[in-house]
């Protein structure tokens, strides 16, 4: 008597690697509609109020994807948590007087893999830092949580770091690096 030693069709596994790659399809199909949308509003050829009617229909189709984007974006971090892969965010940014913030880079970062992410994450991501209150309360802020995922995670801390750098030129500002591991996004909004 033989024995079927296959595996289940549905594993952690393969469910991990075939959210992933639906997950970079939709951040590439979300890029390819906002370069869209950049260039019909730069194009001059079409009239004026045609433009505005196409612009209007293509600002509320890409919202729209952009919730369903951040929905799943939030399933597949909640996922993540629960299994052997590690999904991480990097955010770069800015912080001027004044408490104002600048987005440079959001990146999710899987299993080392490197993927952009839309701004709206990476403000959703530093609104959980208290950077407007400077630089010290931002160390603070990154210690408490280095030290909540050294215990989660037990003694790994390769998954987190900051760097703050003081620029004096062109403007005053603090540019900060943070990576943490991306339940921080789900501690701070909750889906």
């Amino acid at each position: 008597m033989t024995e079927d030693l296959s595996l289940p069709a549905v594993t952690y596994e393969r469910e991990f690697w075939k959210r992933y790659h639906a997950l970079r399809q939709m951040l590439e199909h979300l890029k390819e509609e906002d370069y869209l949308m950049h260039r019909l509003k730069a194009e001059t050829l079409i009239p004026e109020q045609a433009r505005d009617m196409a612009i209007k229909a293509i600002l509320g189709e890409l919202n729209d994807k952009h919730q369903i984007f951040l929905e799943f974006f939030y399933e597949f971090v909640e996922f993540c948590s629960h299994g052997l892969h590690r999904a991480d965010i990097s955010v770069e940014f800015r912080v001027f007087p004044g408490g104002m913030s600048e987005i440079d880079n959001c990146l999710l970062l899987v299993d080392k893999r490197r993927d952009n992410l839309p701004v709206e994450i990476g403000r959703r991501f530093i609104e959980t830092i208290p950077y407007s209150e400077g630089w010290q309360k931002i160390l603070a802020y990154y210690r408490r949580e280095e030290t909540r995922y050294d215990r989660l995670f037990g003694g790994n801390l390769d998954r987190c770091s900051l760097k703050i750098t003081e620029e004096l030129f062109p403007s005053p500002c603090h540019y900060i690096a943070i990576r943490l591991p991306a339940q921080t996004v789900l501690r701070a909004h909750p889906h």
